[in-house]
Order: structure tokens, then sequence, then C-alpha cells
């Protein structure tokens, strides 16, 4: 396997919105003099809630990025995969800047991730069907 450029790619950009959202929230903290949990601050709330957003879904999504990486997979087809999952990570994060009710960036971000994950699982175990099992 060569060098994993997609994945590299991707985990540079999901890791400086996940630094620039960690840093959001420091500053919320320090508005609202809050050192643990929300302080009942809906900003608050919501800025942590996009950082720990970010944080539960990006890992799986690297992994599956990885993972097909490594495979016979069309390159095309993983940059296309990972540019959908980072757009989505972005449009959720702006659209919970608004309003922690339901925003069009929400709902795309929402849809955008769980469609990558669901689709790169699929191809993921589609490519260990078709492939050669050592015994």
């Amino acid at each position: 396997m060569t060098f994993p450029i997609i994945t590299a790619y991707t985990a540079a950009i999901l890791a400086l919105l996940q630094a620039i959202l960690m840093f959001r929230v420091a500053g919320g903290r320090t508005q609202a003099k809050v050192l643990i949990g929300d302080g009942g601050d809906d900003t608050l709330l919501r800025k942590i809630r996009r950082h720990g957003n970010l944080a539960e879904n990006a890992a799986m999504g690297l992994i599956l990025i990885f993972l097909l990486e490594a495979t016979a997979i069309d390159r095309i087809f993983i940059i296309g995969l990972a540019g959908i999952f980072v757009f989505a990570r972005l449009a959720h994060a702006v659209g919970m800047t608004r309003s922690s009710g339901v925003t069009a960036g929400r709902f795309v971000g929402a849809l955008g991730t769980m469609l990558t994950l669901v689709g790169g699982s699929g191809l993921l175990i589609w490519q260990l069907l078709g492939a050669t099992m050592p015994v």
C-alpha cells in the first residue's frame, strides 16, 4: 500500500476544524465563566455539541476512508466520499452555530455524514466479500 494521501488530507482538514471548534468552546467558557459543563448557557452548549459531534463522527469516517484507500477501489470514488464527509461535517458545525433546532446546515451535515458512513461501510464490505481471504 502506498501512503494514504486521501486519508491524510481528510485528517488534516478535520483536525483543523476540530481545533477551531475547541478554541470556540474555550472562548465560550471564558465568556460564560463556566469551567465544567455548560452552566445552562445555550450558546455554550451549542459550541460544546459542535465540538463533540465532530469528535464523535470524525474517527469512524477517517477509519473507513483509510480502509477503503487500502483496497482496490478507484481513488476518485474515495476522494468523493472524503469530500462529502468533510463538507457534511462543516455544514453541521455551521448549522449548529445558528440554532440548536433544525437548520439546513445541521440537516445536510447529519444526512451527509450518515450517507458517507453507510455508503463507505457498504463499499468496504463489498470489497471484503470480493477479496480472496487467506486461510
